[in-house]
């Protein structure tokens, strides 16, 4: 008998977790009472806030103005595709996503497209009605699932596609984020040593008796654009925004917008990549679309649609055309080095003829999705030194300015 109690005191020890003792219960039961966040069920075309407090409608008003980023959506369409592959219905998938989801307009717009799978429409016809979240190559790919029976198939590659285009936006925006730094903080040294130093700079000057015709020439220039700083600054706002509003009326227009986007492809070093960036896009797209079930002036048009550049669309208006006449993708691509490099239209040549195009774009993108990581770590390891360059002629102007009438007071004084 004692054997046995002690055997059942034994097996009870080995269920016993070290550490955890029966006083922290009520610290636990607290915790699982509570929530991060309240669960948001707003389902658009459906919630009314009309008879709500000011909060809820500034709040709503905010809300339902807020972006959707990249990740957002590449993690959605991820665990969308994990989901849907364990073989949860896509309702219930989403449903769980949208209460799981920080984003709160991810959260709502994922609300609605369960209830309207749930009233009978599809996945893509409910993702269509949100324009500005969900564009149109997306809402391809996924009625391109639906309708062969591979959603998850289709949302894990869109999911990859969205990962691609997410790091590849953060790796250029990382890029131009150092030179722009520099030349805003520039900028508000310049303003700052106009304003306050170099008054109190002039006011001694005055007082040694030094005239502006025995000033420096750099000290010239700065007391030139002091003076139209302190007393023009208005002029100087009015005229900056006169030619914001006249450069983007310029550019919203069909005549300035090709001339622009040309010029941006002809820009050095920042053209080049351009130009890859946008076959990337095209090739990738353009194959993943196809792949997808697309056909292939779908695919050219929902690809033509996505690329922003006015030159590249153009470009991709005439590909559909010749496509619609019979052509191969690869030969209306010929005549056009500038935008697609031969290496590309070979490529999709040997990917047309042998009925691969899906695999063949697909390690066209890889190919260039390398050469733009290289061409950012060279504009990056170019721009750090030239950065460092200027701001020492800066710095090196500005101390000149500033000190040469003062050397020049101390020797009259010496004297």
């Amino acid at each position: 008998m004692e054997n046995n109690i002690k055997n059942q005191s034994a097996r009870d020890t080995d269920f016993v977790v070290s550490g955890a003792s029966e006083s922290g219960y009520d610290v636990l039961n607290s915790v699982k009472n509570s929530k991060d966040k309240v669960v948001d069920t707003v389902i658009y075309g459906v919630y009314n806030n009309e008879n709500s407090g000011l909060f809820v409608k500034l709040n709503d008003f905010f809300i339902d103005r807020s972006s959707v980023g990249l990740r957002d959506k590449s993690y959605f369409f991820h665990m969308l595709a994990v989901m849907v592959d364990a073989g949860i219905p896509v309702v219930s998938a989403i449903k769980s996503l949208a209460a799981r989801t920080e984003n709160p307009r991810l959260s709502r717009i994922l609300n609605t497209l369960a209830y309207n799978c749930e009233h009978g429409s599809t996945l893509a016809d409910s993702m269509s009605r949100f324009e500005t979240i969900f564009d149109e190559s997306e809402v391809g790919i996924v009625r391109a699932g639906e309708e062969t029976g591979k959603l998850n198939t289709m949302l894990f590659k869109l999911s990859a596609q969205l990962d691609k285009s997410h790091d590849l936006s953060l790796k250029l925006w990382g890029a131009a984020v150092y030179p722009i730094a520099v030349l805003c903080v520039l900028v508000l040294v310049a303003v700052g040593m106009l304003v306050w130093v170099f008054p109190s700079l002039l006011n001694l000057l005055t007082q040694g008796g030094v005239t502006e015709d025995k000033l420096p020439f750099a000290t010239m220039v700065l007391l030139n654009l002091q003076r139209a700083v302190t007393g023009y600054w208005w002029a100087i706002i009015a005229g900056a925004l006169l030619f914001y509003g006249i450069f983007n009326v310029y550019v919203g227009s069909d005549y300035g917008a090709y001339r622009w986007d040309r010029f941006k492809l002809r820009f050095p070093i920042v053209g080049g990549l351009l130009r890859k960036l946008y076959v990337l896009q095209f090739v990738s797209l353009v194959g993943l679309l196809i792949e997808a079930g697309l056909p292939v002036i779908r695919a050219i048009a929902i690809t033509g649609g996505a690329i922003s550049n006015k030159l590249y669309k153009l470009k991709t208006q005439e590909v559909m055309s010749a496509v619609r006449d019979g052509k191969k993708i690869s030969d209306s691509l010929m005549d056009s080095d500038f935008l697609f490099p031969a290496e590309v239209v070979q490529m999709l040549h040997v990917g047309e003829a042998s009925a691969s195009l899906g695999k063949i774009a697909e390690k066209i993108a890889d190919q260039y999705q390398r050469e733009i990581d290289n061409g950012l770590k060279k504009i990056s390891s170019v721009f750090e030194p030239v950065m460092i360059l200027f701001v020492g002629l800066f710095v090196a102007l500005l101390a000149l300015a500033i000190m040469a009438p003062i050397f020049n007071l101390s020797n009259v004084v010496g004297s």
